[in-house]
């Protein structure tokens, strides 16, 4: 099954946006990058490309980058500020990545051209940079709107009824 149109549209941006704004603890960081680790390692024998190699340790940079991101923003804010969020998040994971890219592949001319051609078109023969982009925005908009309501409307009202029902932590009698 190979869709083109669809590359890159996945939940990893979200899910790490969302756990650096929502969880707390060491499960904060440690499930994503677990989840991601995981996965890439099953896929990475199906594609015959090493588990960690450069470009992969660029994106767990930007993972990590996204999950700070999102303990700078926390919780707060509404749904079209998570979206915003996620928009900016999908940005950056671009960007860095497709720099990255641009630096160590010698596909590309070392210039403001050769740059500009690697963010937005990508590498000849392969689908273009700005499909990539725009199914990682559309996907990371989708899924951590969908995770912040989630985590908004089911996750944290048992936190705090938990909370307060907590002896000499509030209102319980």
């Amino acid at each position: 099954m190979d869709y083109p149109q669809l590359f890159n549209f996945t939940p990893a941006l979200a899910i790490f946006l969302i756990s650096g704004a929502y969880l707390k603890g060491h499960l904060a960081w440690i499930t994503p990058i677990f989840s991601v680790i995981l996965t890439d390692f099953a896929l990475s024998h199906n594609y015959g490309h090493a588990l960690f190699e450069p470009f992969m340790l660029v994106t767990l940079l930007s993972y990590s980058l996204i999950f700070c991101y999102g303990k700078y923003i926390k919780a707060n804010g509404n749904l079209l500020s998570t979206a915003l969020h996620g928009a900016m998040a999908a940005l950056v994971f671009h960007l860095i990545t497709c720099l990255f890219a641009w630096w160590v592949n010698p596909a590309y001319t070392k210039s403001l051209t050769g740059l500009f051609h690697a963010t937005i078109f990508g590498e000849p023969g392969y689908a273009p940079a700005y499909l990539f982009l725009r199914n990682s925005i559309l996907s990371t908009v989708l899924f951590a709107t969908l995770l912040a309501f989630s985590a908004k409307r089911y996750f944290l009202p048992k936190i705090q009824l938990a909370h307060s029902l907590t002896p000499g932590t509030g209102n319980a009698s």
